[in-house]
């Protein structure tokens, strides 16, 4: 009883001190506000804050639902809310100049707007199409968003257009995350893994819990090393599903990859299994090696999709430039298809370059050009 009540008092008196901290950070306005749901999430916004903290050094705030989720940088102010209910009082009553968040459907789930943050700007966490794979809604509520290429201006634009709403501030950046790769990753090393990494699908059926266990036990029987790196969204929807395979696979050449950190998955891996997942244009682009991409099992997150039948999102591109697929039936002869997609995607390396010349901004100069952006003062002129 006595344990109980003091883990109860211990509790009310963290809460406490957490919501004192957001009374603080309210009276402070920040000029630059990033949130954070958790650490996974950290190294997409990690090259944007770098670069504001070296021109503005202690400006910077960054608040996250994650204790374990801090920049390790002595001039960023890291600051823990928690969750639930502290989360809600923060964005309600928080004042800020501009607050970067990578949280889709702003103000219409449980973060609200305030008029008391000037501008909303997004950054993206992933190098998709904003048309399929995010709700209709995912975007509309934003002031600013940093743009990884033409795409997302054309499809951003266009949902304004259909739906008359607000246009937005859409800024040239390009995707920081492939420069955050390239600052990390090492090609040299010894690719022996066959690494599978699915989306994450709102719908019941999907690839996880449809195909997965079938294509797991298919690459391991060939003999391979399997690594598993479920969705930070798996975590949270389907922990049932991932348990099950740490138990039935634990015996066999299985790895299951918690690690906030994909690099090094991407670089230890001779090939990547998926369905739907963004992270197969990064290992394509940045690592240059193929991806099987399992056709059965579409995502469409947008319930407006076939409003962008004349945009060819950029999860397609990829695929079809430079993908391999393969279905149910093909799941038994996986290692003919790996051996076949390794083969046939030597020499590759000039396509990919004018890939990603022709379609993201600034590729290995996006702190570059987002420290110009600052030095020119854009984010005062924004309107």
């Amino acid at each position: 009883m006595f344990k109980l009540l003091f883990s109860l008092s211990d509790k009310i008196v963290n809460n406490f001190k957490i919501f004192q901290n957001i009374i603080r950070l309210r009276r402070i306005k920040p000029t630059y506000l990033f949130f954070s749901e958790n650490k996974n999430y950290q190294k997409y916004s990690y090259l944007i804050i770098e670069t504001l903290v070296k021109k503005y050094p202690n400006e910077v705030y960054y608040v996250s639902s994650d204790i374990d989720d801090k920049i390790n940088n002595p001039d960023v102010k890291n600051i823990f809310i928690g969750k639930s209910l502290l989360m809600i009082i923060f964005f309600l009553i928080i004042r800020a100049k501009y607050m970067f968040l990578t949280l889709t459907d702003l103000n219409i789930h449980i973060v609200k707007k305030t008029n008391n943050v000037e501008k909303y700007i997004y950054y993206f966490h992933a190098p998709v199409s904003t048309t399929k794979a995010y709700t209709a809604t995912a975007f509309d509520n934003y002031d600013v968003i940093l743009c990884n290429g033409d795409y997302h201006l054309d499809e951003i634009r266009k949902r304004e257009s259909i739906k008359k709403i607000k246009k937005k501030k859409l800024i040239k950046t390009g995707y920081f995350y492939f420069d955050y790769i390239n600052n990390r990753m090492n090609i040299q090393t010894k690719a022996n893994e066959i690494l599978i990494a699915p989306s994450w699908n709102y719908n019941q059926k999907n690839f996880v819990n449809e195909n997965l266990e079938e294509i797991i036990q298919s690459v391991l029987n060939k003999g391979y090393i399997v690594k598993f790196r479920p969705h930070p969204e798996s975590f949270k929807r389907s922990m049932l599903t991932i348990n099950s395979f740490k138990k039935k696979f634990s015996n066999q050449k299985f790895i299951l990859d918690e690690t906030t950190e994909n690099i090094n998955s991407m670089q230890n891996a001779k090939c990547l299994i998926t369905d739907s997942s963004g992270i197969a244009i990064e290992f394509i682009l940045l690592f240059k090696r193929p991806v099987l991409y399992f056709e059965g099992n579409d995502k469409i997150h947008n319930v407006e999709f076939n409003k962008y039948n004349d945009l060819v999102t950029m999860d397609q591109k990829v695929k079809d430039s430079f993908g391999f697929t393969f279905k149910k039936e093909n799941i038994k002869d996986l290692d003919v298809l790996i051996n076949k997609s390794t083969t046939e995607f030597v020499n590759k390396d000039d396509q990919i370059k004018d890939f990603i010349v022709n379609n993201f901004y600034n590729y290995g100069d996006t702190v570059d050009n987002f420290n110009d952006l600052i030095t020119k003062d854009f984010l005062n002129n924004i309107n």
